[in-house]
């Protein structure tokens, strides 16, 4: 389903933000960040939000549930962390 129609975003994009450690983005605008785009009228930021929460709240129960999902969880997390290093470095070259 199309939740924002200024970009096409779909509610599959917003939840594919997050990781299955359940990090990621906790705004619509972070959501936007990640999906290389920024928000035009806002309309949609309500249901992007909620979306976030979704996403996050079944990451928790799969990882909790399942060992498998740890070695996932664990790739994630190194990606995260890899990726806010990249941003840290693009922000001293920018400024």
């Amino acid at each position: 389903m199309i939740v924002c129609s200024c970009n096409v975003l779909s509610c599959r994009q917003i939840k594919g933000t997050i990781a299955p450690d359940g990090s990621g983005p906790k705004t619509a605008g972070e959501a936007y960040d990640c999906l290389g785009c920024s928000p035009d009228c806002g309309r949609c930021a309500r249901e992007v939000r909620s979306l976030l929460a979704e996403a996050r709240a079944a990451c928790a129960s799969q990882c909790s549930s399942c060992a498998s999902r740890e070695i996932d969880c664990a790739v994630h997390v190194s990606v995260g962390l890899m990726l806010a290093d990249i941003e840290i470095v693009e922000e001293r070259e920018a400024a």
